[in-house]
């Protein structure tokens, strides 16, 4: 829907004060969308989705959820035009999972912030407020590999990923692609109800609403699409899957980072050539350097430009053998960062289950991977 053609809204709520901020939120949108009507109870509301034909109701969720659940499919028998973005205090995933099957496109936590209800009428009406933003816009998908495991790639994607949330308040995702060997709920000491392997299991039924129910939202504000807690079910998920998958959570998140696994299989090489960048992650040694001329050289005969890939060495000792320049001169690639060595920061916060920027934001790691992350902010705002 482009902002010329105007945008309807009803508002079902019983709280005066989030009806007043709700509502002027969306008058300051101007012509670009208005509030139709506002009832305080469901069956005044019902009567005025069937009067004022809105694009999107905004519903409080009954605190007896049954009820509301009931509500959401008696407007969508309807009137299946119309968009339910749902608002509740209840942060459970199983209450939200419930109301997205229901049919709702949006679960909105009360008290329902400018920026959710923002990013929520962008996504389902390509409401761009911008004159300059495009008509379709998808998110900046940051990809993390490295040629060998256990050089802190994960840990790198997590303090990343919230470094990010933390400087935009925009959405942001980490999706898990470690699907044998995976970590990512441990290292934000999460149990996530639902893992990717819940998504690829059900490939029929994708869509924002079902996705929505499957990701874990963690305190510090980044979305968590958690690896296969099982080793088998990691075996029946392939690209093509990963490829719909993603394709689908770049129209929902700003900011994507995506933790591969140490193999190039079909599953690596698409979130490669999904991703706007790929950060090479390794260490400062000969085998390092070798694994890293291999892969480079690899990817550059898959068609990977030098401009789409970035070097980082991780754990990196100023007064190590190897120099920087001596690096990039066998890799014939510049490094872009260098990460100082500080595992017992790293380690402790991971013992905690806390990322950097809340266990230890005054190391030395925590700044270098915050520099990162401003880089990766500017070259989202370049693209704008």
């Amino acid at each position: 829907m482009s902002p010329s053609q105007g945008y309807t809204i009803v508002i079902i709520d019983s709280d005066a004060d989030s009806v007043n901020s709700i509502t002027k939120y969306i008058n300051n949108l101007g012509d670009h969308a208005e509030v139709a009507g506002v009832a305080t109870s469901f069956e005044s509301g019902f009567e005025l989705i069937h009067k004022k034909k809105p694009r999107v109701v905004i519903m409080e969720i009954d605190d007896d959820v049954d009820v509301s659940l009931a509500r959401i499919k008696t407007v969508l028998e309807r009137f299946p035009q119309v968009s339910i973005f749902a608002t509740s205090g209840d942060k459970s995933s199983e209450t939200i999972l419930k109301i997205m099957r229901a049919g709702a496109d949006e679960y909105l936590l009360r008290p329902v912030s400018e920026t959710d209800l923002d990013s929520a009428l962008q996504k389902h009406g390509r409401l761009w407020i911008s004159k300059t933003a495009p008509e379709e816009e998808t998110g900046t998908v940051i990809t993390l590999f490295s040629p060998k495991g256990g050089v802190g790639v994960t840990t790198l994607a997590i303090n990343l990923a919230t470094h990010i949330h933390e400087i935009t308040k925009r959405s942001t995702l980490i999706v898990d692609l470690d699907l044998n060997a995976g970590d990512a709920s441990t290292f934000f000491n999460i149990k996530p109800a639902y893992t990717i392997s819940d998504v690829t299991a059900n490939m029929s039924r994708l869509d924002k609403s079902f996705l929505k129910g499957v990701i874990t939202r963690h305190d510090s504000g980044v979305h968590i699409l958690a690896e296969p807690q099982r080793v088998e079910e990691a075996t029946s998920i392939v690209g093509e899957d990963i490829k719909k998958v993603m394709d689908l959570l770049g129209t929902m998140f700003d900011y994507i980072i995506i933790d591969t696994e140490a193999s190039i299989d079909q599953r690596t090489i698409a979130a490669l050539e999904l991703s706007d960048l790929i950060l090479m992650v390794f260490v400062m040694s000969l085998p390092g350097i070798k694994n890293m001329q291999r892969y480079l050289r690899y990817l550059e005969d898959k068609g990977f430009g030098k401009d789409k890939i970035q070097l980082v060495v991780n754990r990196y000792l100023k007064k190590g053998d190897i120099k920087i320049e001596d690096a990039e001169k066998a890799l014939n690639h510049d490094i872009s960062w260098a990460i100082p060595n500080d595992f017992d920061s790293a380690m402790s916060c991971l013992n905690k289950g806390l990322p950097l920027n809340m266990c230890s934001p005054k190391s030395k790691v925590n700044g270098a991977i915050k520099s990162i992350a401003e880089a990766m902010i500017n070259l989202k705002s370049k693209g704008e």
